[in-house]
Parts: structure tokens; C-alpha cells; sequence
């Protein structure tokens, strides 16, 4: 069954120290949950070069609860526990999370707690325009399916947001430079060989989307990685 997919990535600072695998699977493997600081860490999965973790997340909020005594609703504190996972490429000194903003700020307050190393993590810049360029820059076989636009003016007489299919691609092209700002979301339709493809859906925040089987996940995040972060390709 295919699942929407969502991923954030950000790079770490080249010029911090380096992030050693060892000092990860070394905190991560002794990692249990801590209740002062609220998550607990496990370890997924590891290769040569990369680091899987599984992240379970404490959060407080809040009910109204009916007091039979008193006969009143009281507000009561509750915990709800949820999970999601983190990766960490040391060969492309990448870190990127299987969710949204949420989860990659998560991920930098749990590093400051659990890690002496001190680096920085710097947002991608993955928005409609920017991640069209690398698309064209790496000549991936591509073309954009639909696009979703704020503020479109049509010779002021047609105004506000505009949402559609692309038919001709070099007007796409025009109103990606035109509207590089407003564009709330674009989806690419890329083309992997002759019997392979897949949608993408780009959004300002540097969010992408796909939608992907369980067993094809990896398989998409690791052709991802490449086109974005890859100097070759």
C-alpha cells in the first residue's frame, strides 16, 4: 500500500567539528527513555555511512475531565507518546527527518542533549524554484505536473490563487520565474528510467512529498539525496 511520504532535510555545517558515527551508535545504543528530558532513542539501522534512528517523543496536553463530586469539567494534564524516525548521511554530512519542521527541530533539540559534539544544522533550500534549477542543473528527466500559486494576476483581470495541471511546460517554466515567491506547492513528475517514475511535490518551507510504497522508500530517499546533495548527479 503507498503512503504520502514526507521529508526534511538539512546539512551540517562544514565548518563544525565532525560528526563521528561512533559518538552516535555510542549514545543512541545506551540511549533508554529519559523522563526528565521526555524521548527515548533506539537505533533502526545501520550501514557503513549512515544511521537510522527510531525517536519516541513524550508530549503534555490537555483534557477536560468530569468531576462526578463536583460536578464540573476540570482541566487535566495528560502525556500522549508518538514516534518517528531521523537519518544521519556522514558521507554527505546530511541529517533528515521522515516528517515535517516539527520533527527536524525535535531532532536539534534532542542532539544538544545527548551529544558533546557542538555543531550547527543548516536548512535546505528546497522551494519550487531552487529545487526546479537542481532538477535541471543534474538533466533529470523531468517535467512539472501541477502548480499552486498565490496572488496570480492574469492581466488584472483574473486574481487570487491559482491551482492547476500543466499542459505546456515552458509556461510553467515562465511562472515559476515570475511567481518564485508565491508558489505554495509544485509537484514534478520525474522519470527514473523507461519503467520508473514517481511524483514530488515541492513546498516553500523545503518540505518534499512523495507518494511510495514501504518497500520503495529508501530506494527514492537514496536517489533524492543524490540529485540534491551529489556534486555529480
Amino acid at each position: 500500500m503507498k503512503r504520502v511520504r514526507s521529508l526534511v532535510f538539512q546539512t551540517i555545517n562544514p565548518s563544525d567539528n565532525v560528526l563521528a558515527q561512533q559518538e552516535f551508535l555510542d549514545v543512541i545504543s545506551n540511549f533508554r527513555f529519559n523522563e526528565n528530558l521526555g524521548f527515548g532513542l533506539s537505533l533502526k539501522e545501520s550501514s557503513e555511512d549512515s544511521l537510522i534512528v527510531n525517536v519516541v517523543k513524550r508530549t503534555a496536553t490537555f483534557i477536560n475531565d468530569y468531576d462526578d463530586e463536583l460536578k464540573e469539567f476540570v482541566r487535566k494534564q495528560i502525556f500522549v507518546f508518538s514516534d518517528f524516525q531521523f537519518c544521519v548521511d556522514f558521507n554527505l554530512n546530511v541529517i533528515y527527518v521522515f516528517g515535517g519542521l516539527s520533527h527536524i527541530n525535535y531532532v536539534k533539540y534532542i542532539l544538544r542533549n545527548v551529544l558533546e559534539t557542538n555543531f550547527n544544522l543548516i536548512p535546505v533550500e528546497l522551494n519550487a524554484h531552487s529545487f526546479y534549477h537542481i532538477l535541471l542543473d543534474k538533466k533529470i528527466d523531468t517535467k512539472i505536473d501541477h502548480i499552486t500559486i498565490n496572488h496570480f494576476n492574469f492581466q488584472n483581470e483574473l486574481v487570487g490563487r491559482f491551482s492547476g495541471s500543466v499542459l505546456n511546460q515552458s509556461v510553467a517554466s515562465s511562472l515559476l520565474e515570475m511567481y518564485k515567491s508565491d508558489i505554495v506547492k509544485i509537484s514534478f513528475l520525474i522519470r527514473i528510467s523507461d519503467n520508473e517514475q514517481f511524483i514530488i511535490h515541492a513546498f516553500p518551507n523545503g518540505a518534499l512529498k512523495f507518494l511510495s510504497a514501504a518497500e520503495d522508500v529508501e530506494y527514492l530517499t537514496d536517489y533524492l539525496k543524490k540529485i540534491i546533495f551529489s556534486k555529480n548527479g
